[in-house]
């Protein structure tokens, strides 16, 4: 590299090395409203094999949330697409499993409230890390791009 960085391009590489807080944040809020709702469901649940199942599927499901935010925060694609897939989850839970297997009485519009706020943190948190890791990639390529530029002109004098 160069000493001699024009102000463009050292604002590119500050840019590459920059986190995205925004999608690890709203993951992490996802996480929370995932805990408003697991402890709002069982106080609500008849003991029955049902719970078992229901707290299980809740641990992946809160252990799957942490680990999109950590990698999302590193701009991994594949946990964005994750993170989505897990918003569509809970997007589907609160229509159906919820009002239909689990049938809360009980602080229902609570329990509701959490999932929903839940999947729509995490579907903002997926698609906000999409569209910053491909702005991401696309200056990399630029990059890579200048930088072979400059390569071939300085072999060839």
């Amino acid at each position: 590299m160069e000493r001699d960085i024009p102000q463009a391009e050292k604002k590119v590489y500050v840019t590459l090395y920059k986190k995205d807080g925004l999608a690890y944040a709203l993951a992490l809020l996802a996480t929370l409203a995932e805990f408003v709702y697991v402890i709002a469901i069982l106080d609500v649940m008849p003991v029955s094999y049902q719970m078992g199942f229901t707290v299980m599927v809740n641990i992946a499901l809160i252990f799957l949330l942490f680990s999109c935010a950590v990698k999302m925060n590193v701009y991994q694609r594949g946990w964005a697409l994750a993170a989505l897939g897990a918003a569509g989850y809970m997007a589907l839970r609160a229509a159906t499993v919820v009002p239909l297997v689990l049938r809360p009485y009980g602080r229902q519009t609570l329990i509701l409230a959490a999932d929903l706020a839940g999947a729509a943190l995490l579907l903002a948190a997926g698609l906000s890390s999409l569209r910053r890791g491909g702005r991401r990639r696309k200056l990399q390529r630029a990059l890579e791009e200048q930088e072979g530029r400059r390569a071939d002109g300085k072999d060839r004098v």
